[in-house]
């Protein structure tokens, strides 16, 4: 993606809202926040990297699904689909503004026991119930649709193509971006070393330069540096930088069709990346990690993932690796679903953190909430407090079964 052309200065020495991060949520808030004709204030966005080269927007798969388990979740991704669908009318119709690649392959969660199998079925009736068309296929079904899986240790596959695939979300943020500063909204590079809290209300940030910017709301959007920011408040995010590895490959037989975002009883997903496929995974011991740490271990390539590939689709037998890389998720160890909402005692605090893999497909939606929490002080397209930081305090997780 195009780095964010930025100054270390800011215009003013005030804001309305100051949002720290400036990837995929932080641009999404920056966007919907400043697009809203309720809304007349100042923005500033404060990125630590404006190049966003290690950030997980950057190093995501770019999917999206409304296969959950959640009505809240589905109804997000629900929500994004139709934006991606529409984006060109959903940013006010600009002439420069492209229409949004969005390749509706399909996902296909397989299951290879009884457990797993109920699990689905109980996910397709709500799903269904909210009009996303999954279909529950056995294995002779699944052996004649896709004619290239081994589905003899398969028991059911849960299928849905409606609106579910991947999309070019880098396209999607770099107009956020752009159109953002059009109508105002400043990008830094910057560091923020403090909150200053005065009366339960954080009254200013401080800059690793120095610099205090007074604020009346404040967006944290840091993905897994986001714990850092609430070290002085009193209040933990249970957030850590887990690692997950994509491998990006050529095969020398081809498929018939496109192959749907295919999620493996191991927790291996694999699916069509144009002429080529992309396959992800989670390290064998999944702990946290530095920041800094993108090591890729091309021997979980060699001696786990591969294996695990051509069993599932004997054709991957003879493949050619071409690219790998690591990426971050902003792990939220407590229920690994998002943490949206105002701080529980810091009313001008609001977090978008925490998604777990989930980011880049409920932006659009997170982005028009927290800026509705903002001018409104009020959920008014989709309610979002199931996801509120309060569950962590009430220790009630905000349950979904429907995990990669």
């Amino acid at each position: 993606m195009q780095p964010i052309k930025t100054t270390e200065e800011t215009k003013h020495l005030s804001y309305d809202v100051v949002i720290i991060g400036g990837a995929m949520i932080g641009a999404a808030v920056a966007w919907f926040t400043a697009s809203n004709p309720d809304f007349a204030g100042k923005i500033l966005v404060v990125e630590k990297d404006p190049s966003l080269e290690f950030s997980s927007t950057s190093r995501t798969n770019s999917s999206i699904r409304q296969q959950f388990s959640n009505k809240t979740n589905i109804l997000i991704s629900q929500f994004s689909a139709q934006y991606i669908s529409e984006f060109k009318q959903y940013m006010e119709n600009d002439p420069n503004v492209p229409t949004i690649s969005f390749r509706k392959i399909g996902y296909l969660y397989l299951a290879n026991n009884h457990i797993d199998c109920n699990i689905l079925k109980k996910n397709q009736q709500l799903q269904l119930s909210l009009n996303t068309p999954t279909s529950i296929m056995n294995a002779e079904i699944l052996s004649e649709k896709f004619p290239y899986l081994n589905v003899a240790d398969i028991l059911t596959g849960s299928f849905n193509q409606h609106n579910e695939g991947y999309f070019d979300a880098m396209t999607m943020l770099n107009c956020w971006i752009r159109k953002a500063k059009e109508k105002g909204v400043e990008f830094i590079k910057g560091e923020v070393k403090k909150l200053e809290i005065k009366s339960k209300q954080i009254s200013a940030i401080v800059l690793s330069n120095g610099s205090r910017i007074q604020a009346g709301n404040i967006v944290n959007a840091t993905g897994p540096r986001a714990p850092i920011l609430t070290k002085n408040t009193h209040f933990n995010l249970p957030i850590e930088a887990r690692k997950r590895f994509t491998f990006l490959f050529k095969c020398a037989t081809s498929l018939a069709g496109e192959l749907p975002l295919v999620i493996d009883p191991s927790g291996v997903h694999v699916r069509s990346d144009g002429n080529q496929f992309l396959c992800g995974f989670a390290p064998d011991i999944d702990k946290e990690v530095a920041f800094d740490d993108f090591t890729v271990d091309y021997q979980l390539w060699e001696t786990k993932i591969w294996p695990i590939l051509t069993h599932r689709i004997p054709a991957f037998e003879k493949v050619k690796l071409v690219n790998a890389w690591a990426g971050h998720y902003a792990f939220n160890t407590f229920d690994q679903n998002a943490i949206i909402g105002p701080h529980p005692e810091i009313t001008n605090f609001f977090f978008a953190n925490g998604f777990s893999g989930h980011g880049l497909q409920q932006s659009p939606a997170v982005g028009r909430g927290i800026s509705e929490l903002i001018i409104h002080n009020k959920y008014i397209n989709l309610d979002l407090k199931s996801l509120s930081p309060i569950r962590l305090i009430e220790k009630k997780p905000f349950l979904e079964r429907a995990i990669i």
